[in-house]
């Protein structure tokens, strides 16, 4: 009488097998997608001028760029609670920021304005390009801050700002002493 041995625990399936199964859509949620950009830019606009009841901006840091200039960095907050938020829209409010700069805001001159206003859909899927933050403070807003590039150009940027954003005084000094061609090669700060 042949017994079968059962041990609980299922066989591994091979990789073809695995592969087969289909990955599903993402689909999105998020209400950012569903407004153009002037609509996105024009919100933006309302947080910037502190007529939106909802969310405002506050300048979270100052740092200073590859030329010695002080650069100041945006944050949005929650009007109701006073905290920082990491979404508006249901986006991160840096995305909310390239739309203003790009449509109606004024903070850029007309040729770049065009320019990005032609890259912003690059950013919008997940496999796109990213948006890489020249201050290294993700949470930034400003449009000044933020430019678009590719993900090898944003891993460089991690790099740079661990020592550009690190703890100890002496280290970020160094670091901007002797790499300063560097970092305004990358437009990191």
């Amino acid at each position: 009488m042949d017994q079968e041995v059962v041990t609980g625990a299922q066989p591994k399936k091979k990789f073809s097998e695995r592969a087969t199964i289909t990955a599903k859509k993402r689909i999105r949620n998020d209400t950012f997608g569903s407004y153009s950009d002037e609509e996105n830019g024009k919100f933006f606009q309302s947080v910037k001028d502190e007529t939106n009841s909802t969310y405002r901006l506050q300048v979270e840091a100052v740092k200073k760029d590859f030329k010695g200039r002080e650069r100041e960095c945006w944050r949005a907050y929650s009007v109701k609670t006073g905290k920082p938020v990491d979404s508006i829209r249901s986006a991160k409010p840096y995305r909310l920021a390239l739309a203003w700069a790009a449509t109606v805001g004024t903070y850029l001159h007309e040729k770049n304005k065009i320019k990005l206003k032609a890259n912003l859909p690059r950013i919008a899927g997940k496999r796109g390009d990213h948006s890489r933050h020249r201050c290294g403070n993700d949470w930034c807003c400003n449009p000044g801050h933020i430019v678009v590039g590719s993900r090898a150009d944003n891993e460089v940027d991690k790099h740079y700002h661990y020592f550009l954003n690190h703890r100890n005084p002496d280290v970020r000094a160094k670091f901007i002493e002797a790499f300063p061609d560097l970092m305004e090669k990358q437009s990191v700060w």
